[in-house]
């Protein structure tokens, strides 16, 4: 599989600026966002752990993050996407992420029947970077921006002929509760890392309190995760193992989570 170069018309930004070094590079990680500041919110976590342990971790915005609550208050739009993005590049660099790469998408295109350039763009990103582990939302997530950006990874990585990478699903706006396949990621050592992460998203903060949430339930699960003992963890993240769907292209996402619902709990560790 030869590295693809990626359409100005479609990547708008990324760091660092030459990616040529990653293609194909052992080692990658890719971590797929429906806005910016999923990433960190989902995995940060999980995302700082693998940067220290010498793991080239990337993040990839599938909008540009311009439409939230109180929007027009931070200026045009122009003006809101470009601080969107330096918030992202300023969390990465918190987590000692490698980099970012943002995709000129929106909801309205994620969640629409024109989501077909954007698919092509991640299936580029992905081509180029061949990543041993990507992370991706899970299914149960109650955005439906979330959900749309799960369907497009799911086909983009479905096209890709002989390729089955490690896939996992992050949750935000949802929880990962009565499934199988899920594994736990202590991410005690880091949580603050995490935190401060999540925070360099002024502009989400400033409306949601999305550091203390999810921090909150990190805990939550951490002090849940064993019955009837004392908990092993602080922090932890959850990720529910999704590369079946990659490996069995017949296979459902409906089927796969009417499964999941269906067979109790196996915790991978």
């Amino acid at each position: 599989m030869k590295p693809s170069a990626f359409h100005a018309k479609t990547i708008d930004k990324h760091y660092p600026l030459d990616l040529k070094p990653y293609a194909h590079r052992p080692g990658n990680v890719l971590v797929i966002a429906p806005h910016p500041d999923d990433d960190v919110i989902g995995a940060g976590g999980t995302m700082a752990l693998l940067a220290q342990a010498g793991k080239q971790v990337f993040s990839l915005y599938m909008s540009d993050g311009s439409n939230f609550p109180g929007a027009s208050e931070w200026g045009t739009h122009g003006a809101i996407k470009a601080r969107r993005q330096k918030e992202a590049l300023a969390a990465l660099k918190t987590i000692q992420a490698q980099g970012g790469i943002f995709l000129k998408g929106n909801s309205r295109k994620l969640k629409g029947t024109d989501s077909g350039s954007i698919e092509c763009a991640l299936r580029e990103v992905i081509c180029f970077l061949l990543p041993e582990s990507i992370y991706a939302p899970a299914p149960f997530e109650l955005h439906p921006t979330h959900d749309a950006v799960l369907h497009i990874t799911l086909r983009a990585l479905r096209s890709i002929r002989d390729y089955i990478p490690q896939f996992w699903g992050y949750t935000v706006w949802g929880g990962i509760f009565l499934t199988t396949g899920f594994k736990i990621v202590d991410i005690s050592s880091v949580a603050g890392l995490k935190a401060s992460a999540i925070r360099a998203h002024k502009s989400q903060i400033a409306y949601n309190a999305y550091d203390e949430g999810i921090l909150g339930r990190n805990r939550y699960e951490a002090v849940f995760s064993e019955p009837h003992m004392p908990a092993p963890y602080e922090y932890v993240e959850r990720f529910l193992d999704m590369q079946e769907l990659v490996a069995n292209k017949k296979l459902s996402l409906a089927s796969f989570t009417k499964r999941l619902l269906k067979s109790g709990i196996t915790i991978l560790k």
